[in-house]
């Protein structure tokens, strides 16, 4: 089976569909199954369906699969042995593209769910969470996989890569630096993709690179946005504003 990370945007009706589906798992004799019935047969148009062999891990899966998380459901042997396979695939797909977040999220994800993590070798997974510690579910997932005695060593690893969102969430979770410092490396990570943006639009003369990259940044300040609110460091920041305005200004630079 091959698998493809297909990031869908939002189309109308999507939240309802969502919706249907959650309520659906919530009264659902065996959500666990049902979730993986949706990831591997697909039946509602959240996205295209590509191919026979093809599953679909986007946003709305991701979505799933917090959900499923959060009901703590129980695993039936035969349904643990399908999520397994499936988290095989996701793995094998991962090596060739550790750049998609949401794969290596929703991996991590069925590792917590279905109590998959002892079919793993440990640093392996740990490695993983530097590729998607910007997400909030993140931090929980690092807790639940049992990787919380590591924390330390973790962050001071984020920050040597320049990982300062992921850094400053897990930070803040364990509470293992001041929230002024936070601030510091989230001044720095708006610094830097305010940079990696400019160079990329000065050595280049497509339009379609440029906008690329101004498309990047602004995913990258709207992370930072995110985290920001999440862990109540508005009182902090004095720079929310100027985030706020690069983020209209790059966009007023779209196609140009």
């Amino acid at each position: 089976m091959r698998l493809q990370l297909d990031k869908c945007e939002k189309i109308d009706g999507v939240e309802s569909l969502c919706s249907d589906v959650l309520v659906n798992l919530l009264e659902s004799s065996d959500p666990a199954k049902l979730v993986l019935d949706i990831i591997l047969n697909p039946t509602i148009p959240l996205c295209d369906w590509k191919g026979d062999n093809v599953v679909i891990i986007n946003d709305s899966r991701i979505n799933l699969l917090e959900q499923l998380m959060r009901i703590s459901p129980n695993i039936k042997p035969c349904v643990r042995e399908e999520a397994l396979k499936l988290a095989l695939d996701l793995k094998a797909n991962m090596k060739e593209n550790t750049e998609n977040s949401l794969a290596i999220l929703g991996f991590l994800l069925l590792l917590s769910i279905y109590g998959l993590v002892t079919s793993f070798i440990e640093d392996e997974i740990l490695e993983l969470f530097a590729f998607v510690a910007h997400h909030r579910i993140a931090v929980e997932l690092f807790r639940t996989l049992g990787f919380a005695n590591k924390v330390s060593d973790f962050v001071e690893n984020l920050i040597k890569k320049k990982e300062f969102v992921g850094a400053v969430r897990f930070s803040c979770e364990y509470n293992l630096a001041d929230k002024n410092q936070l601030v510091d490396l989230l001044q720095e990570h708006v610094r830097n993709a305010k940079q990696i943006c400019e160079t990329s639009c000065q050595n280049n003369n497509s339009n379609e690179i440029k906008d690329k990259a101004r498309d990047r940044e602004i995913a990258s300040l709207k992370t930072v946005l995110r985290c920001i609110s999440d862990h109540g460091l508005e009182p902090k920041v004095l720079f929310n504003k100027e985030i706020k305005y690069r983020i209209l200004e790059l966009k007023g630079y779209q196609g140009s």
